[in-house]
């Protein structure tokens, strides 16, 4: 009450009363401020050096032994078997040669609704630890290609030579599980399904405990390697314990096979500071689109759903590396493998990680799970780079209480005493003529919003291709300004109160932008770049003329949903529409961008075209 009599000059609190004195002048500065502290993340002075919390790892502390002659005949075996047998049945006849606990899984999946059915199969083996009753359990896994639709029999090769490796050992205190998948993130997620209990329709017999940690690989065609690329973005922003980050890059450095950020490759001490800020620019981009949008290399995603920390490794090839230019070209072979030297040191790396992750006495816990690496071995806190959402969070607060003050006429923000009662009346009497106008509205946009989310999981399979859904979207967009125009039409000669509908609705974005923050800080970013700043600069001068209303509709048309979808697609290189993309992640992995697009990002954007057009 306090709030909404305050902009009827009553006495209040001093903090309300210097809130409504400058919240005029603060929104716009703080939305600004809280993108220039984004800038000032890549800055190297801004970052810490990474360093262990947990000691019980003791990585680089054990003699790696990865590579000898019955390592390679298991990997060896894996080509001959694949001469006689499909893929699922070959990896499964190695594993029980190396006298692993082998099972194959058989799934059917659909990636969105009503798309048709997709079969795959996942075959797993599981080495029981001579120490332990079974209780926990670290995973391994790959897929047969890569993110790039590559061919990654070479990681599933060293897989089995790893498992070689570690049924020679007698130290493991968990079991080790090997998996091997031939549908990518989907055939992780439905093995993953089966082995927490949560589906009947393909159930795994052959299990072991709770999974601790896991690790992906992804060696697409080369003979040689420059180093991995190392990615631990989630489908829904979740990110793997900082620690365990930090302790395969240490681990890779010392046996010579250095495993970077993304794949982007240190730059040298004494280069120039604007180097060093572009390329942790670079890296922390790629990080925002993985972590707001999902990850798109490796299998490790699904992991990181069920609070199993995990991450991918992927190999490099060199620039001039023979097999890979063959590859380019469509000629590869499986014969064509890396070279002896290249499999022993990243075998080593994935011994030596392992080892470090055997020697863990509990689950990660001790360090950041919230943390964005603006370079190798550096990092940034969610205390450092938080207080930017905070900025632009207290932006379209300030707005959305600066409106709901200036809402009707100037006689309703009188000073005088004497007409208090009668200030109080007719500013309720506003309230009861206007609000169930602007609520409407606000309702109607969103209905819009509920039926873009529900009508592409109810269509038939043949229909929903890329071509098909872009044509879709567009019409939705053209549906979409036909009911603003419409809107602002029935609305034009009731003077519905602009002011009120924007406060109404930079309150609502803010709570949640708040809210996503604290989940996934680059989504949340992202979110009020592409709806928050056109809401919060919206009618930020007058639109007394058509042609300056017109301007502002088109201004807004070109950061809506349809235009960015599409411009993404063509700057970031997508190969299938993006809108789909988001369709079949919500609807396998739970993500939160469909969802956002339908029921926050579409609406506040239709609704700042109708605060536009509204006198």
């Amino acid at each position: 009450m306090s709030l909404v009599l305050s902009g009827q000059g009553e006495k209040t609190s001093p903090l309300l009363r210097v809130a409504r004195k400058y919240s005029a002048y603060l929104s716009y500065p703080l939305a600004i401020c809280g993108l220039l502290w984004l800038l000032v993340l890549p800055l190297s002075s801004f970052s810490r050096r990474a360093y262990f919390s947990e000691n019980a790892m003791m990585p680089g502390q054990v003699y790696t032994t990865f590579g000898t002659q019955s390592h390679m005949d298991a990997m060896d075996r894996v080509d001959a078997e694949l001469k006689t047998k499909d893929r699922a049945h070959a990896v499964e006849a190695v594993f029980a040669s190396i006298g692993l606990d082998t099972e194959t899984q058989e799934f059917t999946y659909t990636k969105v609704p009503r798309i048709g059915k997709h079969t795959g199969t996942n075959v797993h083996g599981i080495l029981r630890a001579p120490r332990s009753d079974s209780v926990e359990a670290l995973v391994i896994a790959a897929s047969w290609t890569t993110a790039d639709n590559a061919s990654n029999v070479n990681a599933v090769r060293l897989m089995a030579g790893l498992a070689q490796y570690a049924s020679e050992q007698v130290y493991w205190a968990r079991d080790i599980v090997f998996v091997v998948t031939d549908s990518g993130e989907q055939g992780i997620e439905e093995w993953l399904r089966a082995y927490q209990g949560l589906t009947t329709t393909s159930p795994l017999f052959v299990r072991s405990g709770i999974i601790q940690a896991a690790l992906s690989l992804e060696l697409p065609p080369a003979k040689r390697y420059t180093g991995l690329g190392l990615y631990f973005e989630g489908k829904g922003g979740q990110l793997a314990n900082l620690d365990y980050v930090n302790m395969v890059q240490y681990v890779s450095r010392l046996e010579r096979m250095p495993a970077y950020l993304h794949g982007l490759k240190d730059v040298p001490r004494r280069a120039h500071w604007w180097t060093k800020y572009t390329s942790a620019t670079q890296l922390l981009l790629r990080q925002v689109r993985a972590q707001a949008f999902g990850s798109s290399t490796g299998i490790h995603a699904p992991f990181l759903r069920y609070r199993i920390d995990a991450i991918t490794l992927a190999g490099l090839p060199q620039p001039d590396d023979p097999v890979s230019a063959v590859f380019a070209h469509g000629l590869f072979t499986d014969a064509d493998v890396p070279a002896a030297p290249m499999q022993r040191q990243i075998g080593r790396t994935i011994e030596a990680s392992f080892r470090s992750l055997n020697n863990l006495l509990e689950h990660f816990h001790q360090s950041f799970f919230f943390y964005m690496l603006p370079a190798n071995q550096r990092y940034v806190s969610i205390g450092d780079y938080i207080p930017a959402a905070g900025l632009m969070i207290a932006s379209l607060l300030l707005q959305a209480m600066h409106l709901w003050w200036m809402q009707g006429p100037d006689e309703l923000r009188s000073d005088s005493p004497h007409t208090r009662i009668t200030r109080i009346n007719a500013y309720y009497a506003l309230l009861r003529a206007t609000l169930p106008s602007s609520v409407g509205i606000i309702l109607r946009v969103h209905a819009l919003g509920l039926v873009l989310l529900l009508i592409p999981q109810l269509i038939a399979s043949s229909v929903l291709t890329d071509a098909t859904t872009t044509a879709y979207l567009f019409t939705m967009a053209l549906a979409s300004i036909s009911m603003v125009l419409h809107t602002s039409d029935i609305y034009w000669t009731r003077r519905i109160e602009w002011r009120q509908l924007k406060s109404i609705v930079s309150a609502y974005l803010a709570v949640v932008v708040a809210c996503l923050s604290v989940m996934n800080f680059s989504l949340a970013v992202a979110l009020f770049v592409v709806a928050g700043l056109p809401l919060v600069f919206t009618r930020v001068c007058r639109v007394d003329t058509r042609i300056r209303r017109a301007l502002g509709v088109l201004m807004l048309v070109a950061v809506s949903p349809v235009c960015m979808m599409t411009l993404g697609m063509h700057v970031l290189g997508c190969s299938s529409n993006p809108f789909r993309v988001f369709l079949a992640d919500f609807y396998s992995f739970g993500s939160l961008v469909y969802p956002l697009v339908c029921l926050v990002y579409w609406p506040v954007n239709l609704l700042c075209m109708i605060i536009v057009l509204i006198q």
